[in-house]
């Protein structure tokens, strides 16, 4: 009788942790989803892409935005269901039956360890096969489009041979205008009023109009030549481009890839300091793949000890506990990509970092609790 009783708390307790996980889930997803589109609207919408290929692009995004967002749902679910529990005096309840309240901390820990194990699997399979086609969408989009990744004022130097410099676009009828071209090899400036863009498998034509070609030759000498039409073939490196699709990089690969990939840097000839920055941003994909999700048991360990010690606000106040562990990860995260990245301090270390802290404040909450 009193084993089904035990039995009954704990699956009690475990359902307290659900609505607050997809809470937290939808409500962080949402967030950077919303942040993701201001970043498509920028960069997409208003160039001729199609409304279906803008959502396909989303997509793509959605497995790096969960890969986040997942573990901070399951702090927001620790904080939350146990911040209740305690305000409304079942933690109290509990422990006057003679049951250590963070014994009921035990499911949820299976839950975050399950959590866990999916996320590695995730961001080892899913996360990096998205990584893929997204880059190959991008890539489909600059050459269908030629005046996708072009922005007014900004110098583009994608093209073999030449720079460019556009002071307004139409992206939908791929014109430019006013539109400077330096050619690298003969130094010669081109400057037209107007220009657009035609594209086959092998070569990108730009027709320009209404301008000029400056160059110096003949030791120094100067000459302007104006012109109402002039077209420039730009060779397309289909090779490259082929190249380019097939070639996955760090955030593209699975963990044994980076490791395959590390490996083999170390055995090349390379510059030193090129070849350990390369494998120093290698290490830091590799740790982030298990120190994220390991994060979501870590939260577990975390949430349910403060959420006790902090028993005022209830459910609210957990929300504004997790919130705030939030921020504290995603910074040391962010941050700690970026040393680690320059070497400043091991790649290791600056991933594992966020949740070595987090479990030493749970630790400490947990023995507090306790006592």
């Amino acid at each position: 009788m009193y084993h089904n009783q035990n039995m009954l708390l704990h699956r009690y307790v475990l359902k307290e942790h659900i609505w607050p996980f997809l809470l937290g889930v939808f409500a962080l997803t949402g967030i950077l989803v919303m942040n993701q589109i201001f970043i498509l609207i920028w960069d997409i919408v208003g160039k001729g892409v199609k409304p279906t290929t803008i959502l396909y692009v989303l997509f793509l995004y959605f497995p790096s935005i969960i890969t986040l967002t997942i573990p901070m749902g399951v702090l927001v679910a620790s904080c939350m269901a146990f911040g209740r529990l305690a305000q409304d005096m079942e933690i109290t309840a509990v422990r006057s039956t003679g049951i250590n309240p963070l014994k009921l901390n035990i499911l949820p820990m299976i839950f975050g360890a399950s959590i866990t194990l999916l996320m590695i699997w995730f961001n080892n399979h899913t996360l990096p096969e998205s990584n893929h086609r997204l880059k190959n969408i991008m890539i489909d989009l600059a050459q269908t489009k030629p005046c996708f990744r072009m922005k007014a004022l900004v110098t583009l130097k994608d093209f073999s041979g030449y720079d460019m410099q556009v002071e307004s676009v139409d992206y939908k009828k791929s014109e430019i205008y006013k539109v400077k071209l330096f050619e690298k090899e003969t130094s010669r400036e081109i400057f037209a009023n107007s220009g657009s863009f035609h594209t086959d498998s092998l070569t990108l034509t730009l027709l320009l109009r209404d301008g000029e070609i400056h160059e110096l030759f003949q030791k120094e000498r100067y000459r302007r030549l104006a012109f109402k039409e002039q077209y420039i073939h730009i060779p397309l490196d289909n090779v490259f481009i082929k190249r380019n699709r097939n070639y996955r990089g760090e955030r593209e690969l699975s963990a044994n890839g980076l490791l395959e990939r590390i490996n083999e840097l170390r055995e090349k000839e390379k510059t030193k300091k090129r070849k350990i920055r390369k494998i120093n941003s290698l290490l830091v994909e590799y740790h982030k793949k298990y120190s994220i999700p390991f994060a979501c048991f870590a939260f577990i360990l975390l949430g349910c000890p403060l959420a006790i010690k902090v028993r005022r606000g209830g459910a609210a106040s957990g929300f504004g506990l997790a919130l705030l562990f939030f921020i504290f990860y995603y910074v040391c995260l962010v941050g700690g990509e970026n040393l680690g990245d320059r070497g400043v301090i091991p790649p290791c270390l600056a991933m594992w970092f966020p949740n070595i802290v987090l479990l030493i404040i749970g630790g400490w909450a947990t023995y507090r609790a306790n006592k």
